[in-house]
Formats: C-alpha cells, structure tokens, sequence
C-alpha cells in the first residue's frame, strides 16, 4: 500500500472550472425524423377516421347514444381542424377561401382512398359513395381480429401446458380449431395437423379428473403452438399480404410515406 501511495497517479484530472448548460429536448418528438409532415398527417387522420367508422357504425347497432354522438362530433371537428391547420401553416392560405375543413376532408379522403376504405363515415361526412361491396377496413380488421383471437389462444395453451393438470385442454385446442378456420387460408395448414391427436387429447382429459398430457402430446401442442405464432406474428409478409382485403390500407401507407409534398402541389 505504502508503494502504490508513493507513485504518481495515471493520469492527472484536470480541475472543473466551468459548468456547461445542459440542452433541454423535452418539447422536440422522439424520432424528429421518423416521418414528414405529410407521413404524420396521414397516419392522424387514418387513426381519426378509423375511430368515426366505429362510431357511425355503433350508432347503426345500438341507435343515437348521447355519449357516441359526443364522441362522433368531437372527432369529426377535430379531423376538420387538423387539415385546416395542415394547410395554413404550410403556406396554403389562398386554398383556403370559401373552404371549410369539412371540404378539406371530403377532398382528402377522395384523393388518398379513404373514402373507399372508410364507406360508413364517408357517408356520414358527405362524401360522395364511391362503392357498395362493403368496407375494406372493416373486413381487414375484422380478419386482424380473428388472427389476433388465434395467436392469443395459442400463447395460452403453451403456458396451460405447464400445469398440472390439463382438463380443459381439449375445449381450448377445439377453440383454436374454430379460430384457425376463421383465421383465412394461410391457417388453413394447422387443421390437419389438429386433426391428428385431437381425438387421443379428448379421450385422455374425459378419462380423469386431472389428466396430464403425455410427453409426446405436450411435444406435438407445444410445436404446433409454437408455429402458429411464428406464421402470424414473424412470417414477415408484408402488409398487403396479411389479409386479402389490406391491399388498400398498404397503398394508403405507402402513399403518405412517400408523400413529399409534390402531390399535393399537383393538386393545385
């Protein structure tokens, strides 16, 4: 000790003599440049019409609640304020004469495909119908919401595997037999591989009244699991791919991404 105290030190650290004003970022966004102008307006307003589409919609199954048509309005004006906004501050004030931010809207929706993709609260907006066949997004989201039913069932089943006692095995594998069917033809592969020892897993949970799963059945669940997680979550098709009715949601995204602007000065 009294060596290592009698040498001189490594380095010599110089002295503070100044302290430096941190900068404060606590205003400016996370990812500045994670997306345009036109990427963030197209993404607010998808998310806005998305939430008009489910109100319309609700008030035609339950009728005219004073708190959906609060929530109706409110969203409504605030989808029109934000366009208005939109143009102002990018220098368009001259569009703006005579306009109203529900014209804004119906222009936009016309011009990207929202229309087409939200008919329901097109119609509420004014928005001249531009198809009869049904909603894409609602037949896209309701086919998310099947794959979604399926992938939480399978994620349950591999942690109900690890208790010990497997009753209600069977009805769950027999639920996920329905939503596989519901899922879309992607799925359509796991049917059979259910099919396989269905029948065996059913017998041995009717046989007791706390039944375990063999080895092998534990083996066979946990892999057939394990790939309808895989398939829905990381088969990294893109989003066009996931439902047959994405196609235009896709287009939208890819449109508004790529969006610098020049679109809209050809609009003019």
């Amino acid at each position: 000790m009294a060596k290592l105290l009698g040498t001189p030190p490594l380095i010599n650290i110089t002295p503070l003599t100044e302290i430096l004003e941190v900068p404060i970022h606590i205003n400016n966004p996370i990812h500045p440049n994670s997306a345009n102008k036109h990427k963030r307006l197209g993404f607010k307003i998808l998310n806005e019409l998305s939430r008009v589409e489910m109100f319309v919609t609700r008030i035609e199954t339950v009728g005219k609640q004073e708190e959906i048509l609060a929530e109706l309005g409110k969203t409504v004006s605030h989808l029109e304020q934000t366009l208005y906004t939109f143009e102002l501050e990018n220098g368009k004030a001259d569009r703006l004469e005579n306009t109203t931010g529900r014209i804004l809207l119906q222009r936009y929706m016309n011009r990207t495909g929202l229309a087409e993709m939200f008919p329901k609260a097109s119609e509420y907006l004014g928005v001249d119908p531009v198809m009869t066949s049904g909603s894409f997004m609602e037949a896209h989201l309701r086919q998310m919401s099947s794959i979604n039913q399926l992938v939480s069932i399978a994620i349950q089943l591999q942690n109900d595997l690890r208790l010990t006692n497997h009753k209600f095995i069977a009805h769950q594998i027999a639920l996920l037999y329905q939503c596989i069917n519901q899922a879309g033809t992607k799925y359509t592969g796991f049917k059979s591989r259910v099919e396989e020892h269905f029948g065996t897993v059913k017998d041995l949970c009717n046989a007791s009244d706390e039944p375990v799963l063999t080895p092998e059945l534990q083996t066979w669940l946990n892999e057939l699991t394990v790939d309808i997680v895989a398939e829905a979550l990381f088969s990294g098709r893109p989003m066009a791919q996931q439902t047959p009715s994405a196609g235009p949601l896709s287009d939208y995204i890819n449109r508004v991404s790529n969006n610098d602007g020049s679109e809209d000065q050809q609009q003019q």
